[in-house]
């Protein structure tokens, strides 16, 4: 046999229960295991404004600094050293620090320490108005402890829960466990209890808090180390200390009536308990919250000046994890009572400490205050005293007795602090400088409670010598099974798995000293221990006739299954040759069949392609006649508008050709107007001398058309009178032609213009050195004022094709005798803008002026713009305004 190693004697179950320890024996054993020290951890509020002053701050991850409230507010008129005060915590949350981050480092070891069935206690501790309540139940938006250790709790269990009532409380802080029967009457029970409406499943829903209830849709990640051959359930109590009194939260009275005060008790495992607490068992998240909220509403809670919300009591939430081991299929829990593992998170949240000079309580909340205060001292006392004896028990001290029963929340954690268990403390708080003396008071208990050391829990785990992984294991045999009856295999049913018994004589052989003071004890243990791998080896030797005898049968049968097979395997030869000549003989007729079948196929792909190009032809010819009748509709377009356009380039011309017709027909019929004046007035003077050659019409005609016609028109009536009559007229002006400027002064112009000329827009533009422009020429002086021996007139009219024309007729100012002045044109300049591309559908604008276009008028011709030019310029020529008839 393998030698079995030794291992220290608490892997074992502890023989309490057989034979009770006094008081000082279990100090004595609890002294003598490993201690750790007391967890403490701080976490400091955001101030609420910033023009708060703050009388702390954070040094490093564990250390916080605390300085002098008077040295505060004098440090901005000494620049002396500042002394200060240091507090070393296990880790210090800064203001910024999440939710999460303080469930990862407080609360998730104490989850942890649940699932493998040792006890932990968590509370909160600081002053009013410093966040307790928020870090240990949260809000909404931000999840507290509570929840957060509740949802991963059953995330963790989802799979590995008990049914409902298979564990169910004994009243004296243990659990029984009941049949599947008795389960299930307690689970109809419950049902008929919610439809009726009736005790604590009445209003479950009905109180529900959808924005308590809805903190567990985070999904966390579930936690390693779980036995998964065990069965879980979890309990929860919901209690408040109230003026030193107990009372349960979850009592099935209603919520209107007054609550009843309960007694603290001791089991038989010296743990305290609340007597007659009120245990619900719950299966998720959703379920334990809304009973929360349930007693939560019960919970007394005040108005103070520093909180608007103050809780009046403590408050604690207990979370129990209810495990035993199932049996060798993995389907049941084994109905033993000694199996059952109770493990208990609690989760308190203490009232802050308040001094009534700064709440101004009175009557029933100074009564709750005082309550409070005490309590919190009594707590500090039993810390400060334990700490004291646990030194003074190194030195050889006696003891001083610890007051747990001053007060009821000493009184229900005597257990913890004397026996075994993780104790972890957050101390909140407010870093507001009013707040100065409150926490110096709390830095100075959380440095005490750093001291004081506890007892490590060492869980009791009973070993049945099942097989590990049993219900893994049974679980997925039936997997198994399922798919193979859905496969039509019948004999999966009466296969059977074996996951019974590991033949182990149990745990390891426990050491021992024979020189200890307490050797009867070891020997009573040693003894008991010895009796119950005597029980174990008888209970194995049987179980292994059982196999032995169901393995001897089992061959036997299978001797005659063989036997009996042989005989079929040789009839199924047989059978199979006869199956496989017949298989041959189709196979060739198949092979025939599919060659055939091979030259069809060939033909058919032929005639295909034959198609596909026949296709592809008759698509080619479409497209070219669709393309060749494009062609033809884009050819019968285009000749269309070249028609078009020619037709109306030949309208226009002929329009235009008409015009001068007109214009040279009115020209004509003037210049006979003209000469029969000249004739009557000839006849009417006296003298009748001999009429110099004048200008033909025709020759006239020919210099408008040339662009020669300028002022001297007008002018040429006058001269011809002169010449008729040698006197000439009194007063008339008389030019001298043989006046010439010197061309050392320069060329000054007189430009006459429009007032609002059409801008030309062309890169060449006419350009007229030291020139000034004018609008109106009504006046002699204007013309002779400004020393101008040059003038320019510039005309704008639109074409025949309604574009733009500029004309500048250029002359020299020449003075007269009697002191005027006269222009003799001698240039004309023509300037068009034309557009580059030619629009045959374009109208062509009427006749007129390009200043008459503007306004509405019509476009003139030829010969009424040389007219327009020779009435605009007659004030330049005659040297007034309106002519004089000259006889």
């Amino acid at each position: 046999m393998k030698a079995v190693p030794r291992t220290p004697m608490r892997v074992i179950q502890k023989t309490p229960r057989l034979q009770p320890h006094t008081t000082e024996k279990h100090r004595k054993d609890s002294s003598e295991k490993a201690k750790d020290p007391v967890n403490v951890f701080c976490r400091v509020r955001p101030l609420q404004s910033e023009a708060d002053l703050t009388s702390l701050r954070v040094k490093n991850s564990t250390t916080i600094a605390l300085n002098p409230q008077d040295q505060l507010l004098q440090h901005h008129k000494h620049n002396g050293a500042q002394r200060e005060i240091q507090y070393i915590f296990k880790h210090v949350f800064q203001p910024e620090a999440t939710q999460q981050d303080v469930y990862g480092s407080v609360a998730q070891p104490l989850v942890e320490n649940l699932l493998r069935g040792r006890n932990s206690l968590l509370f909160t501790y600081g002053v009013t108005g410093s966040g307790k309540t928020y870090t240990m139940t949260g809000n909404l938006r931000h999840r507290g402890i509570m929840p957060r250790c509740l949802d991963v709790l059953f995330r963790t269990i989802s799979d590995y829960q008990a049914k409902k009532f298979v564990f169910k409380p004994d009243r004296l802080n243990g659990f029984e466990i009941l049949s599947e029967e008795d389960a299930l009457l307690e689970r109809q029970h419950e049902m008929n209890q919610r439809f009726a409406g009736s005790g604590r499943f009445a209003f479950r829903h009905k109180d529900s808090d959808p924005e308590i209830a809805s903190q567990a849709s985070v999904e966390p990640t579930p936690l390693l180390g779980l036995d998964e051959d065990n069965m879980y359930s979890v309990f929860i109590t919901y209690i408040e200390i109230y003026n030193n009194s107990v009372y349960d939260l979850l009592e099935d009275s209603g919520i209107q009536k007054t609550l009843q005060s309960k007694i603290i008790r001791e089991d038989a495992n010296r743990h305290m308990f609340v007597h007659g607490v009120t245990e619900v068992e719950v299966k998720t998240v959703e379920e334990a919250l809304e009973i929360f909220q349930m007693g939560q509403k019960r919970k007394r809670m005040g108005h103070t000046v520093l909180n608007a919300e103050s809780s009046r009591s403590h408050s604690v939430f207990n979370i129990r994890l209810v495990q035993a081991p199932t049996d060798s299929q993995g389907e049941n829990v084994v109905q033993d009572k000694q199996n059952i593992t109770v493990s208990q998170l609690s989760l308190v949240d203490l009232a802050g400490s308040e001094r009534s000079s700064r709440t101004k309580n009175t009557g029933v909340r100074l009564r709750e205050a005082g309550n409070i205060n005490n309590s919190l001292m009594t707590l500090r006392t039993c810390l400060e005293y334990l700490r004291e004896n646990q030194q003074a028990a190194s030195n050889g001290m006696p003891p001083k007795k610890i007051p747990y029963r001053d007060s009821k929340i000493t009184h229900m954690f005597k257990n913890y602090f004397d026996g075994e268990g993780q104790v972890s403390m957050i101390v909140c708080i407010n870093p507001r400088i009013e707040d100065y003396d409150e926490n110096m008071q709390v830095m100075k208990f959380a440095e005490m409670t750093q001291e004081v050391q506890i007892a490590r829990a060492t869980p009791m785990k009973t070993d049945l010598g099942l097989t590990p992984g049993r219900r893994k294991a049974n679980k997925l045999f039936k997997i198994a099974v399922n798919n193979l009856n859905e496969l039509g295999i019948p004999e999966a049913k009466d296969l059977e798995v074996d996951v019974g018994l590991v033949y182990s004589l149990g745990a390891d052989f426990p050491s021992y000293q024979m020189d200890s003071p307490e050797a009867e004890v070891k020997i009573q243990e040693l003894m008991h221990y010895l009796e119950q791998r005597i029980e174990k080896r008888k209970k194995l030797r049987s179980n292994l006739d059982i196999k032995c005898d169901s393995f001897r049968q089992m061959l036997m049968n299978l001797d005659r299954d063989n036997l009996q097979l042989r005989t079929e395997l040789a009839s199924l030869k047989a059978v199979y040759k006869q199956e496989r000549e017949r298989s041959a003989a189709l196979e060739k007729k198949v092979r025939i069949h599919e060659s055939s079948i091979d030259v069809l196929n060939n033909t058919l792909s032929k005639r295909d392609r034959q198609i596909e190009e026949l296709s592809f032809k008759l698509n080619e010819k479409e497209s070219q006649l669709t393309q060749k009748e494009h062609e033809k509709e884009k050819q019968k377009k285009k000749f269309s508008s070249k028609l078009a356009v020619e037709s109306d380039k030949t309208k226009r011309e002929f329009e235009h050709k008409l015009r001068e017709q007109r214009a040279k027909l009115t020209e004509r019929m003037r210049i006979k107007d003209e000469k029969l004046r000249l004739v009557s007035n000839i006849l009417q003077s006296e003298d009748l001398p001999s009429l110099p050659r004048s200008q033909s019409s025709e020759d006239m005609l020919n210099d408008k058309d040339r662009g020669a016609f300028t002022a001297r028109t007008e002018s040429s009536v006058p001269a011809t009178r002169t010449d008729i009559y040698a006197t000439p007229r009194h007063g008339a002006a008389a030019a001298n032609n043989r006046h010439r400027r010197s061309r050392s002064a320069g060329d000054k112009w007189l430009e006459h213009r429009a007032a609002n000329p059409v801008p030309l827009g062309t890169i060449m533009q006419p350009y007229l050195k030291n020139r000034k422009s004018i609008t109106k020429l009504t006046d002699m002086k204007e013309l002779t004022s400004h020393g101008a021996n040059k003038y320019c007139l510039v005309s704008q009219e639109a074409d025949t094709d309604g574009d733009v024309e500029t004309k500048l007729y250029k002359g020299n100012v020449i003075p007269t005798c009697g002191g005027g002045a006269q222009v003799v044109f001698n240039d004309v300049e023509c300037l068009k803008q034309k557009s580059p591309v030619h629009s045959p559908t374009r109208k062509r604008p009427s006749n007129g002026t390009l200043s008459a276009l503007g306004g509405g008028g019509a476009v003139p011709s030829t010969i009424t713009s040389a007219q327009d030019v020779a009435s605009r310029c007659n004030l330049g020529i005659e040297g007034h305004s309106s002519k004089k008839s000259k006889i």
